[in-house]
């Protein structure tokens, strides 16, 4: 029985972005295949549900990951929209970088290559968590679980 976001369908999803990021590190589009990644529980505010990492990373990186994650969750933004747009929602102590993101009731950080590419590669990873729960929920209710009709239905 589908039942939302778990740590399992969050480890099914890591699977599938963590080629594209080692492919992106490859192609040179990022600088490198590393980093942290921590999803917060949104039925549990302030609580990691999942963690997952790439590379060889160091401790600050999970810890930078953790800080991103906090501020998006706390100001319901990006953290790249509260630098460039809602500075003033920063408290002290807030780590100031991109790399949150705040996504249909989903707040997933990810740190370790660069600000702009750490959110690229949160919004991957809350893509393919959305991707995999829509196929779950569908297969767990039948076709017609949505109730949409298709063309020649």
């Amino acid at each position: 029985m589908f039942t939302g976001l778990t740590t399992e369908l969050c480890a099914k999803a890591w699977a599938l972005v963590t080629p594209a990021i080692e492919k992106a590190a490859e192609t040179g589009a990022i600088r490198g295949a590393v980093g942290d990644l921590v999803v917060m529980d949104p039925a549990r505010p302030g609580t990691i549900l999942w963690a997952g990492s790439i590379g060889d990373t160091e401790d600050k990186t999970y810890g930078y990951a953790v800080a991103k994650a906090k501020v998006a969750e706390r100001t319901g933004l990006d953290t790249s929209r509260v630098r460039m747009d809602q500075p003033h929602l920063y408290t002290a102590g807030d780590i100031v970088y991109p790399g949150g993101v705040v996504r249909h009731g989903m707040v997933v950080a990810f740190s370790g290559v660069e600000g702009e590419a750490d959110e690229m590669i949160a919004e991957w990873f809350i893509a393919a968590v959305r991707g995999l729960a829509r196929l779950a929920f569908v297969s767990d209710r039948g076709p017609d679980a949505t109730g949409t009709r298709y063309l020649g239905d």
